[in-house]
């Protein structure tokens, strides 16, 4: 007799530990991911678009005259003695250091000041200066939350947005545009990611929202597509009829896919979105809506029992 024919109870409460198990990481594991896939957006925008905004920021009120008097409205003086960077001062200050009194001394700070004023111009070097530009930054960015970049972005789209509505503004990019498509290797990639940018955001009527069912990869198998576009001329003329241009995405990862050109007439509308479709693919056909749920699977289909 078998080892699992003489503890059935056993088996039983391994299993359904098992399936314990696998039921609450399934509970878990869409929220773990929600958490993350926002967690990286966020890092990616504070990396890549705030940080470096946030950057110039402080750099342009550190390193400046002008910048210095928004500092001052701010209680910051960076040239106050916790800023001081004592390994940069001049070798005439540095060796009279004792004979001053120390960095305290009232002889000191007024040399220090006057030699200060000497080097000073509008543009503020701080290490030429003996300024601590890390503690000075600190100082900065306990004042200039660095919240201050996300907002400077979105206002920056928006004026940007707003900029293209208008006449002078469409010129100005149509400009930047034709000055770009001039620059070795940037002319290679940038018209075409371009067009992709403008496919995505663009406000025709004939655009990603329509899915389709499509024959491929043969006449007899549907797959689930999009309609990306009318087609190519020279395909219509040469083949004589019209054939849109259809991506097909993969399960389980749909922003990889194929792009294939299909008749129109052979096309099939499906009355579901687009979020819709892409959980489909991304589930292989297990999540589908409600509205467009089949009551059962054909008995040859059924799992057996």
């Amino acid at each position: 007799m078998s080892e699992t024919s003489k503890h059935p109870t056993k088996t039983k409460v391994r299993g359904k530990k098992r399936g314990f198990f696998l039921r609450g990481i399934a509970v878990l594991l869409p929220t773990v991911l929600t958490v993350f896939i926002f967690t990286s957006i966020w890092h990616f925008v504070g990396r890549n678009v705030t940080g470096p905004i946030n950057g110039v920021i402080y750099g342009v009120l550190e390193g400046n005259g002008m910048g210095w008097t928004v500092l001052g409205s701010m209680d910051i003086d960076p040239y106050a003695r916790e800023f001081l960077a004592e390994e940069g001062l001049p070798p005439e200050l540095a060796d009279r250091l004792e004979e001053f009194g120390g960095l305290g001394s009232a002889s000191f700070q007024a040399a220090l000041t006057a030699w200060r004023l000497e080097q000073e111009t509008f543009s503020r070097d701080l290490e030429s200066l003996a300024i601590d530009s890390e503690k000075l930054r600190d100082a900065v960015v306990a004042e200039v939350h660095p919240a201050v970049g996300i907002v400077l972005s979105g206002i920056l789209v928006l004026f940007l947005g707003y900029l293209a509505s208008g006449f002078l503004g469409r010129g100005l990019i149509a400009t930047f545009d034709r000055l770009l498509h001039r620059i070795p290797l940037v002319r290679t990639v940038y018209p075409y990611t371009k067009q992709l940018t403008e496919f995505f955001l663009s406000d025709n009527e004939f655009e990603f929202d329509t899915v389709v069912a499509a024959p491929y990869p043969a006449d007899n198998i549907w797959a689930i597509g999009f309609v990306t576009g009318p087609g190519i001329k020279t395909m219509h003329e040469g083949l004589n009829g019209r054939f849109a241009s259809v991506f097909i995405p993969t399960s389980p990862m749909p922003m990889t896919g194929f792009t294939v050109f299909i008749e129109e007439s052979r096309l099939v509308p499906l009355d579901i979105s687009v979020d819709e479709a892409l959980r489909i693919t991304v589930s292989a056909g297990v999540l589908v809506p409600s509205a467009q749920q089949v009551a059962a699977l054909d008995e040859r289909l059924r799992p057996a029992a």
